[in-house]
């Protein structure tokens, strides 16, 4: 008996023995563990969702704000919005480029007499490894008539860039952003500038955006 006491004491010091294997050691002798032959079920991935701040507008003038709520599915951003009845109207996927990535700003414009524009200002988060970027673009929302069902989401240029390279390269562009009618049509254009560098859309409707 004694030499069995001795055996087992030297089997269990020659280990270090931690929770998970003090568990699994309980399973053998209790018989837990699954056979061979037994399927073992893995458990689902689990998804992950998480709600920015949420900005509360009244988008079609009807005295009700819209919510406007910036979301993260899986690490992936999405802009989400609501009416007063917290139906959801609209919902839509941003890429961005890099970790860290949020929409920070955003803006109500008109473009013309019936058209209307929210402006989302979103973060791409930076990439860093042998170099460093990190920039920040724009996301057009169009409207019509105040109708919210013709809601159309367009990527939009960028308003900001910042980039180290691997030798001591190093730049930081911050674009300025207007909204103005260049030719005199009665639609304002979308222009992003930055010392002699312009990026034109031109509003065509219907959602439609044409870049110059």
């Amino acid at each position: 008996m004694v030499h069995h006491l001795v055996l087992l004491s030297i089997f269990f010091l020659s280990f270090k023995l931690s929770a998970q294997d003090e568990r699994y050691y309980r399973q053998i002798l209790n018989g837990e563990l699954p056979k061979l032959s037994q399927v073992v079920k893995e458990p689902p991935n689990e998804k992950f969702n998480v709600v920015g701040a949420s900005y509360f507008v009244d988008l079609n003038s009807d005295g009700f704000e819209e919510m406007i709520i910036p979301l993260k599915k899986d690490g992936v951003d999405w802009i989400q919005i609501k009416d007063s009845s917290q139906r959801i109207i609209f919902e839509e996927k941003i890429l961005a480029i890099g970790g860290g990535s949020f929409i920070y700003k955003i803006k109500l414009a008109h473009i013309s007499t019936t058209a209307r524009v929210l402006v989302l200002y979103l973060d791409e988060g930076s990439s860093s490894g042998k170099k460093f970027e990190s920039t920040a673009r724009l996301f057009l929302l169009t409207y019509e008539n105040n109708d919210l069902s013709t809601m159309s989401l367009t990527q939009g240029p960028h308003h900001f860039h910042e980039k180290q390279g691997q030798r001591e390269q190093y730049w930081r562009r911050d674009y300025s952003v207007e909204l103005r009618d260049i030719n005199q049509d009665g639609t304002r254009e979308f222009i992003v500038s930055f010392d002699h560098i312009q990026r034109i859309m031109l509003y065509k409707g219907h959602g439609l955006w044409e870049r110059f």
